[in-house]
């Protein structure tokens, strides 16, 4: 049976009261489903009383509510757990002959009253007629045409149930049917029986969500804002803590509507812990929800790292009907992109104290609070002590070590080898207590320690679990919580040499145990003996000793031991950075390369560590290049410069100290990274945080939290640093500055006590050199500030007085600003801008393109010299007046060619690797207006010319292009620096299109016999057919075989490119099937395509589109082709029908009809096998997440001389060739698809679909077992 499938003849097991419940808990989902909160819903009353007692009363202060269930905003239901006919009914409802005054009432309201009878399961005649008798009975009320009635049976019972997840597994449990360890909301955290579990609210935890940037709040006043975070987030969200902070409690009180205010929604709550190994597993029930659209909050408690990851990756894609709330205390596998993490501690005693005397009243305060003391404030510790203290004791005089020793009694009687046991179990931070497949035991490993053996060790593990300090998942098992094995595991280390203990571990075949005493010795990084062990390892010749080469187990030991010895791992780092063969290693795909970087950045959170780990990211930085992606130093040392998340507690003059050796640094790569780093420590708000937050048992946090007094000063003098650089003599820094600052003005302003500083570094700066980016930040702000009703006067008085003062007044620093200036908002710059008009953004364009052009004019007339248009008149930032620019300075100038000999001369002096060359695009347009003549002998220089060669089609002016510019084109095809992509153009724009067919074909025919040349005409040919529908514009017959003989020679290639030119390629290709169809062309297109297909062993993703338009347009021939060739190649190309192309079948282009004639008319029977590899079989529909076949399919089926076979093919096709989530789920769906095909009328096809659906059954039987064992095995783990 499905998950959330209940048999409607289970429900007869519940009682009278349960049945209230039932219908209660239903209407409480209902209501909440439709928005509103569950507390509208009241219910009480005897079931069984003819009196008309109200049972189950829903009132929402709304004029309508129509969920399909509840009919009318203000309903009563009537439970009945025997069978109401018609006598019943009146009797109910009319005791005496009279109508139950609470009917009336609903009657008056226009309410509603529905019976629920659970022994009734009615036909529709049955069902008519008790609804009839409940209208025979309120037929004397005057209101009664307002009064909506109902019967539900128990039929109708089960489907409601079906809507609602949480009561589902109410009922479950209530019916002893239940799912192994999952639960509606109730008591997740177990309190005793009896016990009173309201949360308890006093200091001494503290929560830290995402929302507060690292800031923690109280439990109270945390709350609120988790439960909104829930509602908004899209990702999962992880609660996380030491064991025994109460984790669960607080996540069971983000439910309950009696603290704070807006809770969460009870019924939709799902809750398993997975120690407890629920069935079906967390990540089946995920996908069965998902399946079945669901809308569910589902609650994992105890959620291992690698299983949370899983499941968030899964909840993220799927959209916000399902939410994941895990709960854990590691959080080192935690994405970001996935997850958002609220921390859990405990700072203080108070509240587990408080709990001690609720659990334990007669322990009495003091020795409540000596007990919270020692534990930390640890409930889970103070608990386990407390169970060991007699009615009257004093612990006053206890210490510590006698504390502790509590733990390990049995009325007064120390049990010395159980202390001895648990200490050599916690050596390890978690340990299996099943026998391995090849026979090993961990427990027997660990036993040599001490001479225990396997059985001895596991008949511990009970003991251990009674006092509350050991916790099992699956066969997994781990002494709990940390803060009792730690202090074990420090004396096992005192108790055996270390020599010992590293034979023990170090064994070949002891790779996981191994890493788990690492994870333990990472969380005594004070302890001799661990510090001993790690940095014995660390050794050049050590097992970790090669940093780059380790696998993934050793990396995660390096992880794990780097609390404990940073100094030695600092050296070892240094070491690698220092080895020759450092500067030349590939890092992109490396992934110890993370590792050291995360390693790094973790050491440096504190201080005494900061500068070290500085200067050695500044190495790696050093030698990385720009790749998407990538990690890399550069961000981790960007984030140390941030006043808050920078994931360091280093000081201000620690963090300026490595900002000034960066922008004074020799190398250009550091001073760059130098303009990074002052950027992020002037941002205002908009800080992120990639830091590491678990480091070991250290104490690790988002960072430095600088006070409003320490944020003034930090800001200071980062504004100090930016106002000195801006003024600096280095051109590259100075502009970096400048633009940075100007970026940050916003944010800035926003603090009263920043204006004057801001406004004497504007000063500053703008003295020096007119600060064109800071005027327009300033307008930009004054734009938006304009726009708020409560704007300060005095803030606006002071950005208008410094804009007027900023304002360019001379004509060099006006083309800065409008010509050479980069950035967004440009039509700030637009002193006509009109905010109201519809066309602002267009006009405030023309306007400036306009004053760009005059600029170029003054600039030609004036003394100025290009030099001082340095260093952005080439620069290959985006700034999009150059052109313009240009054109002004053509029109400008009365001697065009001195100003084309500056020009020149200006570029030549230019050292950059990457130049826009705009400014010549646009002074030769504005020479070619007046001077045709001499603006092709400007052409003409530029084809000779070493750097404009390779743009020059890009250079000519926008009219008409001309043989002779193509010919000039054409002159520099072959010159090695050539960017041959610019020819695409004369292919496809439109001043192009009356050049002679003849010299076109030429430039095509030496564009193929270039490398890439193919590709230049595809985007030219696809750029002119794109969207385009004037027949005049068509490419001939002469270049649409062109473009296919360039389509033809791209996939000839031995490297994929159809990712860059499937689109073009496609409509290419389209235009030569459709105008140009004869069998040659079609055969050598087909020789080309599968020539691809078998090279590319059926993988033709990136040319998905072309493929599919291939289909489409000759699908006869391309069928024939698909399995003319030999066997091996069949299996390939059926492949490629399957799964080649994405997951849009290969058929789905071609009418069914043609299919199946081609397949009546092929000699080859096995051709309606394979054909059914390429159709689309199965729909699905979001309404009711229902799987069928297609019509198409079904119609394939009826046509085949043998269904059996097309039915083989069918079921083979039930298996996804790649799919997310539970294979098993989907398997089932489309089997039960499949399965339909058991009644078709033909008894061929039945008979077949019959066979082939039973073996499919046992299919599906035998995948959820293996799903079942796999989710098991990696679900429940501790590490």
């Amino acid at each position: 049976m499905a998950i959330f499938d209940i048999n409607k003849d289970e429900l007869l097991g519940l009682s009278d009261t349960l049945l209230e419940e039932l219908i209660a808990r239903l209407a409480e989902a209902e209501v909440a489903v439709c928005g509103h909160s569950p507390a509208r819903v009241r219910w009480s009353g005897s079931i069984n009383a003819p009196d008309g007692g109200i049972d189950v009363h829903v009132q929402v202060p709304v004029e309508q509510l129509n969920s399909g269930y509840i009919e009318r905003p203000d309903t009563v239901f009537q439970a009945k757990k025997h069978r109401m006919r018609r006598a019943d009914i009146l009797r109910e409802m009319a005791p005496s002959g009279v109508l139950s005054p609470m009917i009336s009432g609903q009657a008056t309201k226009g309410g509603s009253y529905i019976i629920v009878s659970l022994d009734e399961d009615c036909s529709p005649t049955m069902l008519a007629e008790r609804v009839k008798a409940m209208y025979e009975a309120v037929r004397h009320t005057p209101s009664h045409p307002t009064l909506h009635l109902a019967f539900y049976d128990r039929a109708k019972l089960a489907q409601w149930i079906r809507q609602h997840p949480s009561v589902m597994l109410w009922v479950n449990r209530i019916l002893g049917r239940g799912y192994s360890g999952w639960q509606p909301y109730g008591a997740w955290s177990c309190p005793p029986e009896g016990a009173e579990d309201t949360l308890i609210t006093a200091s001494g935890i503290t929560i830290s969500p995402p929302s507060e940037k690292g800031h923690p709040l109280s439990i109270k006043d945390a709350i609120g804002p988790i439960r909104q975070l829930i509602r908004t987030t899209r990702k999962a969200v992880r609660i996380t803590g030491l064991s025994g902070v109460g984790k669960t409690r607080i996540v069971q009180a983000l439910f309950d509507e009696s603290v704070g205010a807006d809770a969460l929604d009870h019924t939709l709550a799902v809750y398993a812990d997975t120690g407890d190994d629920p069935i079906p597993s967390a990540a089946a029930m995920l996908e069965r929800l998902i399946a079945d659209q669901r809308s569910a909050i589902m609650v994992l408690d105890n959620c291992p790292s690698e299983l949370h990851a899983a499941l968030a990756a899964r909840v993220t894609s799927v959209g916000s009907r399902i939410k994941l709330i895990t709960v854990e205390y590691d959080i080192r596998e935690d994405k970001p992109q996935t997850t958002e993490v609220i921390h859990i501690e405990a700072v203080g005693p108070e509240v587990a104290e408080k709990l001690l005397l609720r659990r334990f009243p007669g322990i009495g305060q003091l020795n409540a609070r000596r007990i919270a003391q020692f534990a930390d404030g640890n409930a889970r510790v103070s608990l386990a002590i407390a169970e060991r203290v007699d009615e009257g004791e004093s612990l006053a005089v206890l210490s510590d070590a006698q504390l502790f020793d509590r733990l390990f009694e049995q009325r007064h009687e120390r049990d010395e080898g159980l202390r001895e046991q648990a200490e050599i179990l916690s050596l390890v931070y978690s340990f299996s207590s099943d026998f391995s497949e090849t026979g090993d035991s961990e427990l027997e490993i660990l036993g040599t320690l001490a001479g225990y053996s396997h059985n001895q060790l596991y008949r511990t593990l009970k003991k251990l679990t009674d006092r509350h300090i050991l916790q099992a998942r699956s066969h997994w098992r781990a002494i709990l919580p940390h803060a009792i094995a730690n202090k074990l595991a420090a004396s096992a280390l005192d108790s055996f040499p270390v020599a010992f203990l590293r034979s023990t571990f170090e064994v070949p075949g002891r790779d996981r145990l191994l890493m788990s005493f690492a994870h333990r010795l990472g969380l005594l990084h004070d302890h001799p003996v661990a510090k001993e062990i790690a940095a014995a390892w660390l050794q050049p010749e050590a097992m970790l000793g090669n940093l780059l080469a380790l696998e993934d187990l050793p990396a995660r030991m390096l992880e794990y031991i780097a609390p404990g010895v940073p100094d030695v791992l600092l050296n070892r780092i240094d070491e690698v950075l220092r080895a020759a063969d450092f500067k030349g290693r590939e890092r992109h795909y490396d992934p110890r390369w993370s590792t050291i970087l995360n390693l790094l950045q973790a050491l440096a959170w504190e201080p005494s560590y900061f500068n070290r780990c500085a200067s050695l990211l500044l190495q790696i930085a050093d030698h990385e290049i720009d790749k998407t992606r990538q990690e890399n130093a550069r961000d981790r040392l960007t984030l140390f410069c941030q006043p808050y998340l920078s994931g360091t507690h280093a000081s201000l003059e620690q963090r300026i100290a490595l900002l000034e050796e960066c922008l004074t640094s020799g190398l250009s790569q550091r001073r760059t990274l130098g303009l990074k780093m002052l950027s992020a420590g002037l941002s205002g708000s908009t800080w992120t945080s990639s830091g590491i937050y678990e480091f070991g048992a250290r104490p690790r946090d988002y960072g430095a939290e600088p006070d409003y007094d320490a944020l003034m000063a930090w800001r200071c003098s980062f504004i100090e640093i930016a106002v000195r650089v801006g003024n600096a003599d280095d051109m590259h820094l100075a502009n970096g500055a400048r633009t940075f600052l100007a970026n940050a003005l916003s944010g800035l302003w926003r603090d009263k006590r920043m204006g004057s500083v801001l406004v004497d570094a504007a000063r500053t700066l703008h003295v020096r050199l007119p600060w064109g980016e800071g005027w327009k930040a300033i307008r930009t702000k004054l734009y938006f500030m304009r726009k708020e009703p409560q704007v300060s006067s005095v803030l606006l008085e002071t950005l208008d007085a410094l804009e007027r003062e900023l304002r360019p007044n001379d004509l060099l620093s006006a083309i800065r600003l409008y010509v050479l200036s980069k950035g967004h908002y440009n039509w700030m710059l637009d002193d006509e801008f009109n905010r109201s008009d519809q066309k602002r953004y267009t006009e405030a364009e023309e306007r400036l393109m306009a004053r760009a052009e005059q600029l170029g004019r003054e600039f030609a007339t004036s003394i100025l010299c290009l030099s001082d248009l340095r260093p952005n008149l080439f620069s290959s930032e985006w700034m999009p007046y150059r052109s313009a620019f240009g054109k002004g300075l053509a029109e400008g100038t009365a001697n065009p060619h001195e100003v084309w000999q500056l020009l020149i001369k200006e570029l030549e002096q230019n050292s950059t690797e990457n130049k826009d060359f705009s400014v010549f695009q646009g002074f030769i347009e504005g020479v070619d207006r007046t001077n045709e003549v001499l603006a092709h002998e400007f052409l003409d220089h530029c084809a000779v010319h070493p750097s404009l060669c390779r743009v020059l089609v890009n250079l000519h002016p926008q009219r008409d292009f001309t043989e002779t510019d193509l010919y000039r084109c054409m002159s520099v095809l072959n010159k090695p620096d050539t960017r041959i992509v610019m020819f695409d153009a004369i292919l496809w724009q439109k001043k192009c299109l009356h050049l002679p067919l003849t010299r076109v074909l030429e430039l095509a025919e030496r564009l193929l016999a270039i490398e890439n040349g193919a590709e230049v005409i595809l985007n030219g040919l696809g750029m002119r057919l794109h969207d385009n529908k004037a027949t005049e514009d068509m490419p001939g017959p002469e270049l649409r075989q062109i473009g296919l003989r360039a389509a033809i020679q791209v996939l000839q290639k031995e490297t994929d490119r159809g990712g860059f030119v499937d689109g073009f390629m496609a409509s290419v290709v389209a235009a030569a099937l459709q105008f140009d169809s004869h069998d040659g062309l079609t055969e050598n297109w087909l020789d080309a395509v599968f020539s691809a297909i078998d090279k590319h062993y059926g993988y033709m993703n990136d040319y998905l589109k072309t493929i599919q338009t291939t289909v489409t347009l000759i699908p006869v021939p391309f069928l024939s082709r698909l399995f003319a060739d030999s066997e091996a190649q069949i299996c390939m190309r059926l492949f490629f029908m399957r799964g080649g192309i994405s997951d849009t079948p290969l058929l789905s282009g071609v009418g069914i009809e043609i299919v199946i004639d081609w397949c009546y008319r092929n000699e080859n029977p096995k051709v309606w096998a394979y054909v059914p590899q390429g159709l689309e079989l199965w729909s699905s529909s979001t309404d009711t997440s229902r799987t069928a076949l297609r019509e198409n399919a079904i119609k394939f089926l009826e046509a085949a001389p043998e269904p059996s076979v097309v039915l083989e093919s069918f079921a083979e096709l039930t298996s996804p060739s790649s799919w997310s989530g539970s294979l098993a789920n989907i398997l089932q769906s489309r089997t039960d698809a499949f399965g339909e095909l058991i009644a078709h009328e033909r008894d061929d096809i039945s008979k077949a679909a019959k066979k082939i659906h039973e073996r499919l059954i046992l299919m599906i039987e035998r995948q959820r077992i293996r799903e079942q064992q796999k989710d098991r095995e990696s679900g429940q783990r501790f590490e």
